[in-house]
């Protein structure tokens, strides 16, 4: 966008400080020092607030154009609500928390309120509709997210996608809390609702902190509604990770991808799921689209910042309608990592662990380096009580695996000869999550000490496939 455009709203509007702000911007990257300096002596307080928040300099084109639209179409209240929405996420990206987040930067404030102008509350809603019609545009819908609170992150990132997918087709949106620990985000059935985003029925936003820290206040109870649905929506990541991972091994096996969730549920040995979960068969399509269209792995729900997607309720797809974006959160293939200085086994996506359980290791025997799960045996040997446990993952073609054991008390200890030992609900949650060719790394200081297993009435649910044992075969690993 040219300076004379700026030029021109700042003549009509001398008192913005935020078009003062964004012309100096303009002059500065065209090398006049000058007349960027008189710019930012009138942007006052906003040039000190945002010079100070380091937005990247791309981010300011789309204010911009809004900026000029806003003086050319004179419709304010329209204008100014989408205003307020970029602002909001320039913010997010500057790293400063929303206005209705805790610790928010006053200097920001002020100049947010010096760069818009004032709301016309006799003026049209947003939508041109009256409240009544506002209300009917409103589905009864309730959509996830999740995002890292800890170590300086309160999740600003995760509540301004839930801000910018919300709206006229959204109720609710709701943030769920991950931990973290160290470069890693943790995953865990029960996180806590940490934000909730809704639109009431004139089209408004509210957003609304949990938190009792954060918010420095005793936040309102999160309905029993909220949290039931919360459960049922990090399980159904779970699944929708283990089935996108399944196809990704089915692909690279057979150089095509799958046409049903039946042909990676086989009996041994092409039971590259050893299990299906409810829902796999539902979410089966659209995975497959996002993956023949290149869109899964591409980074987190949270990079959304539209929440509008072809898996709409009135869309061909619904399977992720429940998930800001409509994408899995869960993108990245799963993968496993063994921590032989803490006795850890995680199940990972990206830099969020799953899972991570504590095992047995056999010290020095156990090897490290990188491998993939190839034979997945339900029995090893045909027994459910041997040395191998009911279920045995082999890595590569080596004599190595993860399995299960008979001799619980040795979890924690390094009593194997090099294989990774798990206790039996353990083994098979994992042997159920993680699919065949899943990759494996083996080394030291790679995990936290936090353990994260369900509870036994919050463990994956499924169905396992007929015919994983394998009778022509006997086991030889280094137990």
């Amino acid at each position: 966008m040219q300076n004379t455009h700026l030029r021109t709203y700042v003549k009509k509007h001398p008192d913005n400080k935020m078009a003062w702000y964004l012309l100096g911007k303009e002059y500065l990257g065209e090398g006049q020092e000058a007349k960027a300096n008189y710019c930012f002596q009138q942007a006052g307080e906003v040039y000190e607030a945002f010079e100070r928040s380091k937005a990247p300099a791309d981010i300011w084109v789309d204010y911009q154009e809004k900026l000029v639209e806003m003086a050319e179409q004179k419709e304010k209240k329209h204008r100014v609500r989408k205003m307020w929405l970029t602002l909001l996420m320039l913010l997010v990206l500057a790293g400063l928390p929303p206005a209705d987040a805790p610790g928010f930067n006053r200097d920001a404030a002020e100049a947010l309120a010096s760069a818009l102008e004032p709301m016309d509350d006799s003026a049209d809603n947003e939508s041109g509709n009256s409240p009544k019609e506002d209300q009917a545009l409103i589905t009864n819908s309730n959509v996830f997210t999740a995002g890292a609170f800890g170590g300086g992150d309160q999740g600003e990132a995760a509540l301004a996608a839930a801000w910018s997918g919300s709206g006229v087709k959204v109720q609710t949106s709701a943030v769920l809390g991950m931990q973290v620990a160290g470069n890693w985000t943790l995953w865990k059935r029960n996180m806590s609702v940490k934000y909730i985003v809704q639109t009431n029925s004139s089209g408004k936003l509210t957003a609304q902190s949990y938190d009792a820290k954060q918010c420095n206040c005793k936040p309102p109870e999160v309905s029993p509604e909220i949290k039931r649905l919360a459960q049922a929506w990090t399980a159904k990541q779970e699944s929708a990770a283990a089935l996108s991972s399944a196809m990704i091994t089915y692909k690279k096996q057979n150089g095509s991808w799958p046409k049903s969730v039946a042909q990676l549920a086989q009996p041994f040995p092409n039971n590259i799921l050893g299990e299906t979960a409810p829902g796999m068969t539902r979410m089966f399509p659209t995975l497959l689209a996002m993956h023949q269209q290149g869109i899964m792995g591409k980074g987190k729900n949270t990079d959304e910042g539209t929440g509008e997607s072809s898996d709409s309720p009135q869309g061909k797809k619904a399977a992720f309608v429940d998930t800001l974006g409509g994408k899995p959160f869960l993108q990245d293939r799963l993968e496993i990592i063994v921590d032989k200085s803490r006795h850890k086994l995680a199940l990972i996506s990206g830099n969020t662990i799953i899972r991570n359980y504590e095992v047995g290791l056999g010290g020095d025997r156990t090897p490290e380096g990188s491998f993939v799960i190839s034979d997945k045996v339900v029995n090893p040997n045909g027994r459910s009580n041997g040395e191998f446990g009911s279920r045995g993952m082999q890595l590569s073609d080596t004599n190595y695996a993860i399995h299960g054991t008979n001799e619980p008390n040795s979890i924690g200890l390094d009593e194997s000869l090099g294989c990774v030992r798990m206790s039996t609900e353990d083994v098979e949650e994992l042997f159920a999550l993680a699919p065949q060719g899943t990759p494996v790394r083996i080394g030291k200081d790679l995990l936290p000490e936090t353990a994260i297993v369900p509870e036994a009435k919050d463990r994956y649910r499924y169905t396992l496939v007929p015919k994983q044992n394998n009778p022509n075969k006997t086991y030889h690993w280094l137990n």
